[in-house]
């Protein structure tokens, strides 16, 4: 069974789902999944906004909307749903690392590696802080 077909035949059952209980987030988070798989993102986006909104502390929620938001290139909002999954898990590697990569492509290099580095669990700043300082300062004349 090819990925496709598995993830179509999980939609059906997702809307068969739905008969039953719609105001569930859990549903509208999986059906967020699925089709995010199968690249509908814009409907995907749809499922992760109402997933939050019926759980607004649902953490996996706004980092999955997050990653969605990525693939629409909608980074600053990508950046505010890490922010939100952040409110409520503050330690979730994931949402540091999609914070870093949405960072990352609006070009806020250094804000992207504080949330990389936060994703690893480092206090101290990264080697290649560290480095550039030191390149820095040669390139000044004061190293």
């Amino acid at each position: 069974m090819t990925g496709i077909s598995r993830y179509n035949r999980a939609l059906i059952s997702l809307e068969q789902a739905w008969q039953r209980e719609s105001g569930k987030s859990n549903l509208w988070y999986n059906q967020g999944d699925v089709l995010a798989n199968l690249g509908r993102y814009e409907e995907a986006l749809a499922c992760f906004e109402k997933a939050v909104e019926v759980q607004p502390n649902d953490y996996a929620a706004w980092v999955f909307h997050a990653v969605v938001l990525l693939h629409l290139n909608r980074y600053q909002e990508a950046v505010t749903s890490c922010n939100k999954a952040l409110e409520i898990q503050p330690k979730d590697a994931q949402a540091w690392i999609f914070r870093g990569a949405a960072l990352h492509r609006l070009g806020r290099y250094a804000e992207a590696y504080d949330s990389y580095d936060k994703a690893l669990g480092n206090s101290d700043p990264s080697g290649w802080r560290k480095n550039l300082s030191k390149l820095m300062g040669w390139v000044m004349g004061n190293g």
